[in-house]
Formats: C-alpha cells, sequence, structure tokens
C-alpha cells in the first residue's frame, strides 16, 4: 500500500510514520482490507482546519484529534491529525509526540476499516 504523509517537513519523521502505518496493516486481518483500496493519504493540520472539517462533515464545532475519511476508487482514505491536539494529549498521557501521532494513525486506520470507538482495541 502507497503511504503519502503531508504536513511533515522532516524526512526521517515521514519515513518513521509511514512505517508505522505499514506495520498497523501488517497486523490486520488481510479479509478486512478492501482489495481495491491501493493508498492512504495522512495530513496532519492545526486545530483551526481540524475543527472546520470537523463542523463540516460530523456537524461537531471543535477541534479533535483525529478524524478519517474513506474516499472510493484506490485510495483507501484519508486521515487528518491535529498537531495541535497531538501535544496536548501526550503531555497528558506523558509520552512524545511522536507516539502519540502513531496511536492516532492507528486510530484512523481502525475507522478507515469500519471499526467504531466501541468495537475498537489496540492491535
Amino acid at each position: 500500500m502507497k503511504i503519502e504523509i503531508f504536513g511533515i517537513s522532516n524526512k526521517a519523521q515521514i519515513i518513521k510514520y509511514r512505517n508505522f502505518a505499514k506495520s498497523v496493516f501488517a497486523r490486520i486481518d488481510k479479509n478486512k482490507l478492501p482489495r481495491q483500496s491501493s493508498s492512504l493519504n495522512i495530513i496532519l493540520v492545526g486545530d483551526d482546519y481540524i475543527k472546520k472539517l470537523n463542523k463540516q462533515y460530523l456537524s461537531r464545532n471543535r477541534p479533535t484529534d483525529v478524524l478519517s475519511f474513506t474516499l472510493k476508487d484506490k485510495l483507501l482514505g484519508e486521515i487528518y491529525i491535529s498537531k495541535d491536539r497531538v501535544k496536548v494529549q501526550a503531555k497528558e498521557q506523558k509520552i512524545t509526540t511522536g507516539k502519540e501521532i502513531c496511536n492516532l494513525i492507528e486510530h484512523g486506520i481502525l475507522h478507515l476499516l469500519g471499526y467504531s470507538h466501541a468495537g475498537m482495541k489496540r492491535l
């Protein structure tokens, strides 16, 4: 699967998050993966942008940490992650921002594959 990361300029971080996303897919039951999907976009944005998306698509007028959108054709979907929420949540959980980004990438992938919060578990 082709995984593109946007909103980060550090190449080492891009590789780290791309490899992490690939490891999530490697742990998922292959029957859960859509056959036609061949790529995923992960986009890191600020609170203002993710708040607009949250309001437009979910009628929630507040920022959130992660939003996942399934798309058609060869694209599995897009995962939007708020860099601002990442900083706050990482501090609250006493983890690195990199670890929190990985947590949200996994969370977003599970949503794209049809998991709800009730059915979600750590892989």
